[in-house]
């Protein structure tokens, strides 16, 4: 269960920050965090050693966990992801007056879009 939890965040940070890998380290990511690959399939597909792939797929991780120590935009949207939850959550209990009901909707209808949906 760890590597599949591993394959996911590590999916979360080739969302944010893959276009600053380069290409090569971005197909390898793509193809073991999106395709669910294995390593020995990945270097058959590219025609590349194991020992490439595993040493690709090191160095794309390091580089994607550094973007995310320094820039945190990953933390940052979960953090707003949260908070737009839970603002929706309050405004659904609201009982809102005739007149104020369209401008509670407009504001339920935004913190919807801004929600991630996985």
């Amino acid at each position: 269960m760890a590597d599949m939890e591993e394959r996911v965040e590590l999916n979360y940070l080739l969302d944010f920050y893959g276009p600053l890998l380069t290409e090569h380290r971005q197909e390898v990511m793509r193809l073991y965090c999106e395709e669910d690959l294995s390593q020995q399939e990945i270097a058959d597909q590219l025609a590349i050693t194991r020992q490439g792939v595993f040493d690709t797929l090191a160095k794309a991780k390091k580089q994607l966990t550094g973007y995310e120590e320094k820039l945190g935009l990953v933390k940052r949207h979960r953090a707003q992801a949260e908070a737009a939850e839970k603002c929706l959550a309050a405004l659904k209990k609201v009982c809102p007056s005739p007149e104020d009901a369209p401008a509670i909707q407009a504001a339920r209808r935004a913190l919807e879009d801004i929600i991630p949906r996985d």
